[in-house]
């Protein structure tokens, strides 16, 4: 259940309307659970049954997102022939907008992701260590201070696009991560909402959203590992 915090959040929000005849908006498909939502990004907790299919559902502005566990997924585009979409847990995708799908489920298994709509315009999408587009290389950057954007975590670079940088971030138990470079605004998502505010502490003016926190644009945060396991979380910076 979204909380009063993220109510708030969210009716402060311009809603778009429908565009796609037939089509519901994504946060309108029942799968499709709306966690988060500011001006520059929309997470969206997904999640298919086995066997089971959404409506016809649209996406205007472009969305990474993902996969929460290994799945096989039918992406039936109106008007194109079905793709079937084969992806390792903890694998990234990358989807340009203004279009509508239908995404059935054929596994014996939950279809879980969490989705990411960029709600300002991207351009310049490219992977870094993840083929999160299909039909481009990677450039995958070697592991360096002088590049990583925390200290206290392992980051793996996902995908960029000129004006963001998507990375998986992984801190082990009773870490602590810190920003290490400048960032005109970051957020971060956990992988799984129940870490939010559970195990994973907040230093500084940030709160937790459905699983989401935006780091202050100024002064110092930090995010600490209260738990006994390794917890990852996606990191979203502009730099």
């Amino acid at each position: 259940m979204i909380g009063r915090a993220a109510a708030l959040l969210i009716v402060g929000v311009t809603v778009h309307a429908q565009s796609i005849p037939g089509a519901v908006l994504a946060t309108h498909e029942p799968h499709h659970h709306l966690a988060y939502e500011d001006t520059s990004l929309r997470v969206l907790r997904v999640r298919v049954p086995a066997h089971d299919s959404t409506l016809l559902h649209e996406h205007d502005p472009d969305y990474f997102w993902i996969s929460l566990g290994p799945s096989t997924l039918i992406n039936a585009k109106p008007g194109v022939a079905d793709a079937t979409i084969t992806s390792a847990d903890l694998s990234f995708h990358y989807s340009f907008g203004n279009f509508a799908h239908i995404a059935r489920n054929p596994g014996e298994r939950p279809f879980d992701n969490i989705t990411v709509e960029l709600l300002e315009p991207q351009t310049s999408v490219r992977n870094l260590c993840e083929p999160a587009l299909a039909d481009k290389p990677l450039d995958c950057p070697p592991p360096s201070v002088g590049t990583a954007f925390f200290s206290g975590a392992t980051e793996h670079p996902a995908l960029a696009t000129a004006r963001l940088r998507v990375s998986l971030v992984t801190l082990a138990p009773g870490r602590t991560l810190r920003p290490s470079a400048p960032a005109h605004r970051t957020w971060i998502i956990a992988l799984d909402s129940a870490d939010a505010g559970r195990e994973l502490a907040i230093d500084g003016r940030a709160t937790w959203v459905g699983g989401t926190f935006r780091a202050p644009g100024a002064g110092s945060w930090s995010l600490v590992n209260r738990g006994r396991l390794p917890i990852r979380v996606i990191a979203v910076v502009e730099p």
